[in-house]
């Protein structure tokens, strides 16, 4: 009678006297712990010889990726529970923490937003028809802006990754290829 007022209380408060843990839940708690989760593997007075999951439990320790524990129950004194700390080596299944790389994002002015919206269809037009690249002058004539304008338009567009200029021969001495599209002024896109 006292026995099994003590399975009832033990199963209330999350312990399973006498159940092991299959390998497969102890894999399953290998891919989601953290450095220092603990994870109750048995409650039990002794684990059996021949069970796979304090086997799984033994070998995990002795690759140093658990360290493992027997402290008294707090519920039952008279069983113990058989617990896994999880180290901080890494395993195969933990997934290495990579940090994000974001590129800066150039801040445009509005004089230059106006200067890059003028700017761009005009390369694009060219580019698109694998036109050669306009010279400065060209280029402010068909956007109606001033030859400084233009050059400070198209070091605004590559400080913004919007296009990147190659240097070529003569007459322009470059080539500008519109990143979003992938054309390039002077090439057929196939």
């Amino acid at each position: 009678m006292i026995a099994m007022a003590t399975m009832q209380m033990l199963a209330a408060h999350d312990e399973a006297p006498g159940v092991v843990a299959s390998p497969t839940r102890i894999d399953a708690w290998m891919e989601v712990a953290k450095h220092g989760d603990v994870f109750t593997y048995a409650t039990r007075l002794c684990l059996p010889v021949n069970s796979a999951g304090a086997k799984r439990m033994r070998d995990l320790a002795a690759l140093g990726l658990v360290v493992l524990t027997r402290p008294r129950s707090n519920i039952d004194p008279t069983v113990f529970n058989y617990r896994a700390q999880r180290t901080g080596k890494p395993t195969p299944l933990t997934r290495p923490v990579r940090t994000v790389l974001t590129a800066p994002s150039a801040k445009l002015v509005d004089d230059e937003a106006a200067i890059v919206d003028a700017l761009l269809p005009v390369l694009e037009r060219f580019a698109s028809h694998a036109r050669p690249c306009p010279t400065d002058k060209q280029l402010a004539d068909k956007a109606r802006l001033t030859e400084d304008a233009v050059k400070a338009g198209l070091e605004a567009m590559v400080a913004a990754h919007l296009i990147k200029v190659l240097g070529c021969a003569a007459p322009t001495y470059r080539r500008v290829v519109i990143l979003g599209t992938g054309a390039i002024t002077g090439f057929a896109k196939s």
